[in-house]
């Protein structure tokens, strides 16, 4: 039975049994404060109020769905809560118009969570049971599901609701029937790059092809570019996987997967073995220059797949702003700060290239940060990825050291994003052209190992 409460803004989950019926039993908080509350000693009193919700009959819930479903009622809860805060004080829209989408990012962060924990468990599950003809496929029946609210739940974000950067834009919103998404009252282009990004995690299998043991294997050879495999996994139009690897890494815009994955070409690493030695570079080595800048200079929306741009399921940015901000902080106040990692690969704590290093002539390394929606918020939160990675690997990180190659604007503008796409395209079109005997000016190979 359900008792309804008036207020739902004072009410907490407080009970959830796995193993039995899914029944989620809710009760409020009590309060003194408020003289329209009953007392105690009144029947009325909503401390004994209990609202319990069924989904079914069914056969329970497992843990991980259970923490997902009580951190996200905690996030409904803190939104009702500042909600009712901001109509005691009467403020204005702005406050309150991003609000419930940074409701819905909390809640598909509980359904990141539980994803990735129901994943690997479904992945240490098949490998027990691969000999087994009796799999129970009710849990990965229920992780297809929860792939596909959570699919649905980040297009719903990027489509039907307002931008988080409402406040300082001319959005209007909240919670009210003037609640405009981005699609009714954004720019032009401004939903771009979180297409590009939810097209990229949802459909396209490129994010997970660099894990597979075939992929492993094929960078590992000699001649990755020959490699070939009885029953390859990696499908495309050419003889060869290692260039399908690639024509699907750049087609889904994996661009910094793309050249690791070139890297790796027998000629390219012969190349750099030469300019080490500063032997001048050889055709194949300027051609390979000229691949690494094209990639690694494209300022196109959604970003290169690399470690400080926005990643596909748009969420460690909102995550991970407090703990950034909290990081660098502390290595200000604390001479050689270091937070490196107990992992002694060489790989791993190897200091990370410079992230504003030229490629291409009036091309910033940031420029793809301009079809963002916050631009200046997303290049401060690269820069402090940045610096937490040079900490990591016992670098100074000094963030007055640290210059952006370009000032971006406070939000997106088209024509910004615009111009500086042309410019790389007109720079392509020219270098590109160049004779095998001459030099391209802006193109260098470097490292190309990371």
């Amino acid at each position: 039975k359900t008792t309804t409460m008036t207020d739902t803004s004072k009410v907490r989950a407080v009970a959830w049994d796995p193993s039995g019926t899914a029944s989620l039993s809710i009760c409020p908080i009590p309060s003194t404060d408020d003289p329209r509350r009953p007392s105690s000693n009144s029947a009325a009193s909503d401390e004994f109020l209990l609202d319990v919700f069924l989904s079914h009959d069914g056969t329970g819930c497992n843990a991980e769905e259970t923490e997902c479903l009580l951190r996200q009622l905690d996030a409904r809860d803190d939104w009702i809560e500042e909600q009712a805060q901001a109509r005691k004080k009467k403020s204005g829209t702005n406050s309150s118009k991003s609000a419930i989408t940074k409701l819905s990012m909390d809640y598909r962060a509980a359904m990141c969570e539980c994803l990735m924990q129901l994943q690997k468990q479904q992945k240490q599950q098949d490998m027990s049971d691969n000999n087994d003809d009796n799999n129970d496929s009710s849990s990965s029946d229920n992780l297809e599901l929860l792939t596909l609210t959570f699919a649905i739940s980040h297009l719903a974000e990027i489509f039907l609701l307002p931008s988080l950067s409402s406040s300082s834009s001319n959005f209007r919103g909240g919670l009210t029937t003037n609640n405009y998404s981005r699609l009714d009252d954004g720019p032009s282009g401004s939903l771009t790059a979180d297409t590009v990004r939810y097209l990229r995690l949802h459909h396209s299998r490129s994010h997970a092809l660099l894990d597979s043991p075939e992929v492993e294997e094929l960078l590992s050879s000699d001649q990755p570019e020959y490699y070939k495999s009885s029953n390859t996994s990696i499908s495309g139009p050419f003889e060869y996987p290692y260039w399908n690897l690639v024509l699907q890494l750049v087609k889904s815009g994996q661009l910094d997967n793309a050249w690791t994955v070139l890297a790796h070409h027998s000629a390219c690493r012969h190349a750099e073995e030469a300019a080490m030695t500063g032997r001048p570079l050889t055709p194949e080595g300027e051609g390979f220059a000229t691949l690494r800048a094209i990639l690694l200079s494209a300022p196109l929306p959604g970003g290169r797949g690399d470690d400080y741009c926005v990643d596909d399921a748009g969420l460690d940015d909102f995550l991970e702003e407090d703990i950034l901000e909290r990081e660098e902080k502390e290595a200000r106040l604390n001479t050689g700060f270091n937070n490196s990692n107990d992992n002694d690969d060489d790989e791993e704590n190897a200091p990370p290239e410079n992230i504003n290093e030229l490629y291409v002539d009036g091309v910033p390394r940031n420029g793809y940060l301009l079809w963002e929606d916050r631009p200046r918020h997303a290049d401060r939160l690269r820069k402090l990825r940045y610096l937490r990675d040079l900490r990591k690997c016992g670098q100074p990180s000094d963030e007055s050291e640290y210059h952006s190659p370009t000032v971006l604007p406070e939000v997106y503008q088209p024509n910004s994003a615009m111009s500086i796409f042309h410019t790389w395209q007109d720079v392509i079109k020219r270098e590109a052209s160049f004779t095998s005997g001459g030099s391209s000016e802006g193109f260098g190979l470097g490292s190309g190992h990371r």
